[in-house]
């Protein structure tokens, strides 16, 4: 390593140390992948094209991806990121050589010559190895290497939280996704290789043995929906109108063989599934890529126009099929509405897990809904805060609250808003003014306060910044006229939080109370302290009964 490579890593490393100094076990990886250094901000991808061989008995894949990339600024390096595990071949500048060096799972490159801001070009990386296995996939990603029951290779991929730059060179962050990517997946003779998007072409004897399939996406898409299915697999292809009726939307299932009955008939429910969440969240976002179901080696993932499912054709109690429901609400929120970091996951798993709820509500009515809102809020446990550490690629969560939490958290701002138009339509209105963005939190609190005219402010840093939820504290004393009162009040909420709780006070009736942190009086002329109910199904607070 030359002095000068030497001073830029010393100064990267530096900058990075300093941003993250508060936070602990921070490995160089999360470092290097996790922040915005000038040598990954120097330019804007644009489009993937890549060439994957897979390799299934020797557990390896071969492969190039054709980086079209914009220059934002003027540089002679750049970092593209990629498992040190992985063998690069060689680094192209158009047809010229590139010089790398490599660190952890950054390759800082350096060009032939400068690039001019404003410069359109293709960077290409020629790689090579055998990936890592994931161990239990989807929350343990890399590939998914097994057989089907007639032993033919069953190849898949998941890699949201360890990162696409596991088995593909690329700029792996969640703020730059390419704008387009085809994908040329080579795969043994007698296997289906399936990716995101719609099948061009397929080449047979592509090379000795192997076939070579052609996906186009035409839609932006993040780094880890890109994917990779491999099997003995049937298509069955169905469609139906959407949009309100007025277009047609392919639906394209892959399933091995054998599962083809069974697949059309459980695989009904997508269609169901897709008017329910337009009709809440607007048009599918990638009609133009079609929209896709293969049965995978794992539970599932929400690869866009792609969705990994394998949950072996089962409905819940709640007669839908969960992954289906789920990683399909992930079309909405984490594949069109993305977080521009890690740290702000709950973007994607919040509002995908209320899309369930509210997939209740239409199929099912309100009532039927609450009872599955109340399913999920056994499984909060609060012990961490739904944000994370920026600029470091966090995925150390060791809770659900994400997903449980999340959804009672919109599910709490429903109820105080107490307009189920306004609720629906800002709703509505999120996923259609965002669709196809990259954003963050503030985006989201910025947009809801415009949207319902009122401030959320307090509300997102209770639920999002802290670990805690509110407490409502109440006592019920006697007065000497015989009457009793009740004093409560919040704890454990920050400044300015507010938040209206319905309660019960005669019997039957529901009033609202708006609690603060001081203490508040209800005087109650002929109250009977057994006609007092708390109602939790509206909020997610917790209560504590005092003795006076």
């Amino acid at each position: 390593m030359n002095k000068f490579w030497r001073f830029v890593l010393l100064l990267l490393c530096i900058s990075l140390l300093q941003s993250v100094s508060a936070q602990n076990k921070i490995s160089r990886r999360h470092l290097l992948h996790g922040a915005l250094s000038p040598m990954r901000n120097c330019y804007d991808v644009k489009h993937y094209d890549i060439a994957l061989k897979v390799i299934p008995d020797q557990k390896r894949i071969v492969g190039a991806n054709r980086i079209g990339l914009l220059a934002v600024q003027n540089f002679n390096r750049l970092q593209i990121d990629f498992s040190y595990k992985m063998g690069i071949d060689s680094i192209k500048l158009g047809n010229a050589v590139c010089t790398y060096l490599r660190d952890s799972d950054a390759v800082w490159v350096q060009m032939p010559l400068k690039v001019e801001s404003g410069t359109f070009t293709y960077l290409t990386i020629y790689f090579s190895g055998i990936p890592v296995a994931a161990k239990k996939a989807p929350w343990d990603g890399g590939f998914v290497w097994s057989s089907d029951s007639s032993g033919k290779p069953w190849i898949g991929l998941a890699c949201e939280g360890i990162g696409a730059s596991v088995w593909l060179p690329c700029k792996d962050h969640w703020s730059d996704e390419a704008d387009s990517v085809d994908m040329h997946l080579e795969v043994p003779q007698g296997l289906t290789g399936v990716s995101n998007g719609r099948w061009v072409r397929t080449e047979e004897n592509s090379s000795p043995g192997f076939n070579r399939f052609h996906w186009q996406v035409r839609n932006p898409i993040n780094n880890y929906s890109i994917t990779v299915n491999i099997g003995d697999y049937v298509y069955i292809r169905d469609s139906m109108l959407h949009d309100e009726g007025k277009a047609m939307l392919e639906l394209n299932y892959f399933v091995l063989k054998g599962n083809e009955e069974k697949a059309a008939t459980h695989f009904q429910q997508v269609k169901t599934m897709i008017q329910a969440f337009e009709y809440y969240f607007g048009t599918y976002p990638f009609a133009s890529d079609g929209y896709k179901l293969v049965e995978a080696p794992f539970w599932g993932m929400e690869h866009q126009s792609c969705v990994a499912y394998g949950n072996n054709y089962q409905n819940n109690p709640f007669n839908f099929d969960f992954i289906i429901i789920h990683e399909s609400g992930h079309e909405w929120f984490a594949n069109s509405i993305t977080a521009d970091d890690p740290a702000e996951m709950w973007i994607h798993e919040s509002f995908t897990t209320y899309s369930e709820a509210l997939y209740v509500e239409y199929m099912q009515g309100k009532a039927r809904s609450q009872h599955y809102l109340n399913q999920q809020k056994e499984k909060i446990v609060n012990k961490e805060p739904m944000m994370g550490p920026r600029d470091v690629y966090f995925h150390d969560r060791h809770d659900n609250d994400i997903y449980y939490k999340g959804t009672w958290m919109l599910h709490t701002m429903r109820s105080m808003l107490n307009n189920d138009s306004l609720w629906f339509a800002a709703l509505k209105g999120f996923a259609v003014r965002h669709q196809k963005k990259i954003i963050n939190t503030t985006d989201v609190l910025n947009y809801f306060n415009e949207a319902t005219g009122r401030s959320w402010d307090a509300f997102f840093k209770q639920y999002l910044h802290e670990s805690k939820i509110p407490v409502l504290e109440y006592k019920v004393s006697g007065q000497a006229d015989g009457n009793l009162v009740i004093r409560y009040r919040w704890r454990q909420v920050v400044k300015g939080f507010e938040m209206p709780v319905w309660v019960t006070m005669t019997k039957g009736k529901w009033d609202m109370i708006v609690p603060q942190k001081d203490w508040q009086l209800l005087d109650l002329n002929y109250f009977d302290e057994k006609d007092f109910k708390i109602n939790m199904e509206t909020g997610l607070f917790e209560v504590k009964k005092l003795v006076p």
